[in-house]
Parts: C-alpha cells; sequence; structure tokens
C-alpha cells in the first residue's frame, strides 16, 4: 500500500484548514454575537426604579474657541540714523538686557573727524567773531570822538554781528556731530529680551533699517482673529478665557479693530492678561468665547452608564425599565447632551431622583 499522499488529497486538507481559522477570527472579534446600535431598546428587564426625570431640551451657551497668541506690549527695533559699518553686538538673541545697556557699536571713526571738524571751526568762528567784536568797539570809540565817520561805524558793527552769527552756527555744528556720534551705538530703551538679530558684525547698516529687536515681556496681551459674527458681541472691557495648556487665564478686551478682515471676515482683538508672569511673548493660546446659544437635548450626566465605548441609560417604557443604548455629546455642567438614542419626552431612570 502506498503511504504517499495525493495532491487533491493536500489541496482539501489545506482549504480546511484555512476555513477553520478563519471562523476561528470571526468568532474571536464577535462575529456571532448579536449587536445593538444606539437609539435601540433592548429586551431585558431590570427591576426597581429608584426615580426617574423627563428628557428635555434646555438652551445651552456655545462657547467656541479661537487660536490666540501671546504678545508683548514693548516691542522696539533698534535702528541707527547715521550709516556705518557694524563694528560689534556684543548680546545674543534670548539674552535679557537693561535699559541704557549698549546693544550695537558702529565703526565711528568717520563721525569722530567730523566732529573734531566742528570743533576746529567753531573755534576759528569764535576768534574771527572776537576779532570783529573788538574792531567794532574801537570805532564805536573813534566815532564817539569824531575820528570814524557813521559808515565805518555800521560796517564794523556788521562785521561784528555777523561774526557772532558765525560763532553760534558753528557751535551748533558741534552739537549736531556730537548727536550723530552717539547715534554710533545703540542703547536698550528699556529692560526686555533681545528676540531677533538681523545683523551682523561686519555688515552696513543703513538708516532706519533694524539691526536688533527688543521685546519686554513684564506685561503681554493676546491677539487673536474672531470671526464677525462671534466680534459683533464684544465690547472693550469684554471678559473672555485663554487656555494655554492646561492653564486657564481671564483677560479683558482692550481693542476691537474698527472693521472686519474683507478675506477671512475676521475682526482681530486684543486682550489684556491681568498676570503673565512666567509666560512668553509669542506662546499659542486658545480664547474661549460664548457666541449665542443652542438648543440641546440634556440629561444628567450620572444617568448615562459606559461600559467599553458603549453608552446607555436606563429608560422608563410602558412600566418597564428598558437598557437603551445612547450617543453623547458636549458635557453641560453636570448634564451631557444626547446626540441619538433619546427624544424629548422620554423618561430616563436617574440614581436620586425623585
Amino acid at each position: 500500500m502506498s503511504t504517499e499522499t495525493s495532491p487533491r488529497t493536500t489541496l482539501y486538507y489545506a482549504t480546511g484548514s484555512m476555513a477553520g481559522l478563519i471562523l476561528l477570527l470571526v468568532w474571536m472579534q464577535g462575529g456571532f454575537a448579536s449587536k445593538v446600535g444606539p437609539g435601540t431598546a433592548q429586551a431585558a428587564e431590570l427591576h426597581a426604579p429608584p426615580g426617574t426625570l423627563a428628557v428635555t431640551r434646555q438652551e445651552v451657551p456655545e462657547v467656541l474657541s479661537w487660536p490666540a497668541t501671546l504678545t508683548a506690549r514693548k516691542v522696539a527695533q533698534l535702528a541707527p540714523k547715521v550709516p556705518g559699518r557694524i563694528e560689534a553686538i556684543p548680546v545674543k538673541v534670548g539674552e535679557p538686557v537693561r535699559a541704557g545697556q549698549v546693544l550695537v557699536r558702529l565703526d565711528d571713526r568717520e563721525l569722530q573727524a567730523r566732529l573734531s571738524q566742528a570743533r576746529s571751526a567753531a573755534a576759528a568762528a569764535a576768534a574771527e567773531a572776537e576779532r570783529a567784536k573788538s574792531d567794532a568797539g574801537r570805532v564805536r570809540n573813534l566815532f564817539a570822538k569824531d575820528a570814524a565817520t557813521r559808515q565805518a561805524l555800521d560796517l564794523a558793527e556788521a562785521a561784528s554781528r555777523s561774526g557772532g552769527s558765525r560763532a553760534a552756527e558753528a557751535k551748533a555744528a558741534i552739537a549736531e556731530a556730537e548727536s550723530l556720534l552717539g547715534e554710533a551705538v545703540l542703547k536698550a530703551p528699556f529692560d526686555g529680551t533681545v528676540v531677533e538679530r538681523l545683523r551682523d558684525p561686519g555688515d552696513l547698516a543703513a538708516p532706519n533699517a533694524p539691526v536688533l529687536t527688543l521685546q519686554s515681556s513684564e506685561k503681554l496681551r493676546v491677539e487673536s482673529d474672531v470671526p464677525d459674527r462671534c466680534a459683533g458681541l464684544l465690547i472693550v472691557g469684554s471678559p473672555l478665557q485663554v487656555r494655554l495648556g492646561e492653564t486657564r487665564l481671564a483677560v479683558t478686551v482692550e481693542e476691537i479693530a474698527p472693521s472686519a478682515d474683507p478675506r477671512s471676515r475676521t475682526v482681530h482683538i486684543k486682550a489684556a492678561l491681568a498676570n503673565g508672569a512666567g509666560l512668553q511673548a509669542g506662546s499659542f493660546a486658545w480664547i474661549d468665547q460664548r457666541c449665542g446659544s443652542q438648543e440641546r437635548l440634556l440629561i444628567p450626566a450620572s444617568a448615562v452608564t459606559r461600559s467599553g465605548q458603549l453608552e446607555s441609560v436606563r429608560l422608563l417604557v410602558d412600566g418597564r425599565i428598558l437598557l437603551r443604548h445612547v450617543r453623547t455629546g458636549k458635557a453641560v455642567d453636570a448634564q451631557v447632551e444626547i446626540l441619538s438614542g433619546l427624544t424629548e419626552g422620554d423618561k430616563v431612570v436617574v440614581e436620586g431622583a425623585k
């Protein structure tokens, strides 16, 4: 007798094994168990109802959330008023600075030369003015003795006045040169933090072109773009809630843009933080705002029982307590919204209800 197995027999064994494996997997996934969809009543009867409440529709405030950003109230972009090569920037991004601290130095050799020239010109103008003043005095004495004409006196006094004017202009030129030389050093206008460096040592700094950006984190505010339909409910002074992770803070609206952005249909608002200690400008946040209300079907949250992902309530129907699967939505205080499974007027069994 041959002990070899025919190919057909082997195929039968393989097919049977595969079918058995498929049936086993279906059984493990609950394929042969009956399922009850949301809103359907179970046939199993429960006894001893402790009390019931009727399902009702209630007006619930609609609280919506808008993305927001923490911003600094004080922001300064430091830029020179004179062109020059940047010699040094002795601070780094993220470094705290004090008011009056030097943040940027420009190459001031040309400005120093201009100041020296202005001082030399002022000295010459002062000497010339003093000489003209002496000449005028001498001619005045001669005129008093009838030794000089009126014309000579007038010319001498005019030269004295002109010399004085030139001396004053030269002195003003010194002040201007000293002022420009002072612009070669940029100092912090307030206590803050360097948040941006736009130039490096060796770069050419141009007038009114920022080199550093400085901001203060002492007082922060929240800025957000709110949809126009909800922004219309806000006024200056309106309280709002801000969420930063698990932290909740109270803010007060202090600025509202006079018109909406025609592209995004949003209105830019700014709200003041009462306490920004430990927070950083640029952080992301959410602003929670009540924007109207909606009617929702509510029941006490304690009436809902959960088993895994299934939610159910005990329902009084014709004197019997039946189990009904539901789907819940948002929590509202001690109640919960019912999205499906119940209708208004249904009687739900609640522990402690009378």
